[in-house]
């Protein structure tokens, strides 16, 4: 009896994931080693890799060179866009950048060396809103504002090359996206060097100068990429109002499902 109702249970929780799960595809980008998955059900997602003859890149009025020289003078590997018909938008882009010091896997290290980090972050964007943010990885995570855009930030160490995930928005986040924005990042999956030491004990003094090479060598601000440049088109999504309530009541019947029910 107990195997019966586990299996109806079960089934019912690929039920509810089926329609959220339909339209999102992973995202391997060459000369990277980070996977990311979107919903291209709302979202224009544009990586190195699939920008030459792309129609939805026409669609917004873009063209290969154009989006070619953003990714490239920006050390970005993707730029989505989710545009809404009141003008209102979310930009996520994924930089990556050679760092200097040695430093292997930022999940190799304690909670408070990564907060150590985001504070040497936060120094030079001028943030200070930043923790440390799990998934099966360690991120820093960092909350601020540039010119007139609000920034949602997640910084890591991979394979000795650093990675910003960075969300922006002209209004603030709305709770449904920030739930977005988090179901985004925790899809992250990485090709781990595992040959790849550490290179010293972050005991000693080395590891504040460590911090600081990092922090330098890191993305800078890169504000207002494609957005600047597309005009102001919508794929599936009306308004922010309206795309948050659709979300909220379909994540909590997910996630209802999902963590109470299925585990």
């Amino acid at each position: 009896m107990k195997r019966t109702i586990l299996f109806s249970l079960a089934v019912l929780c690929i039920a509810v994931l089926l329609p959220l799960t339909a339209f999102a595809t992973n995202f391997t980008m060459s000369g990277t080693d980070i996977q990311i998955t979107v919903d291209e059900t709302y979202w224009y997602v544009f990586t190195r890799d699939n920008i030459r003859n792309n129609p939805e890149l026409e669609e917004l009025g873009l063209t290969y060179d154009q989006m070619n020289a953003i990714f490239q003078e920006n050390y970005a590997y993707m730029d989505a866009l989710l545009l809404y018909d009141d003008g209102d938008f979310v930009e996520m882009f994924v930089r990556k950048k050679a760092i200097e010091g040695g430093m292997a896997n930022l999940s190799n290290y304690s909670d408070k060396e990564v907060l150590s980090i985001g504070e040497a972050l936060g120094e030079k964007t001028g943030s200070t809103d930043y923790s440390v943010y799990h998934t099966q990885y360690k991120f820093v995570r960092m909350e601020s504002t540039d010119s007139g855009y609000y920034l949602c930030e997640f910084y890591t160490v991979m394979n000795r090359e650093g990675y910003t995930i960075t969300f922006q928005s002209p209004t603030k986040f709305t709770d449904a996206e920030y739930a977005q924005i988090e179901d985004i990042v925790n899809s992250i999956r990485f090709q781990v060097d595992t040959t790849l030491k550490e290179p010293t004990d972050s005991s000693d003094g080395s590891y504040t100068i460590l911090t600081r090479t990092i922090a330098g060598a890191a993305a800078g601000g890169a504000v207002g990429l494609v957005i600047g440049l597309v005009k102001k088109k919508k794929k599936n999504a009306s308004t922010k109002s309206s795309i948050a309530n659709t979300w909220n009541r379909t994540t909590a019947l997910l996630y209802h499902s999902t963590y109470t029910t299925c585990y």
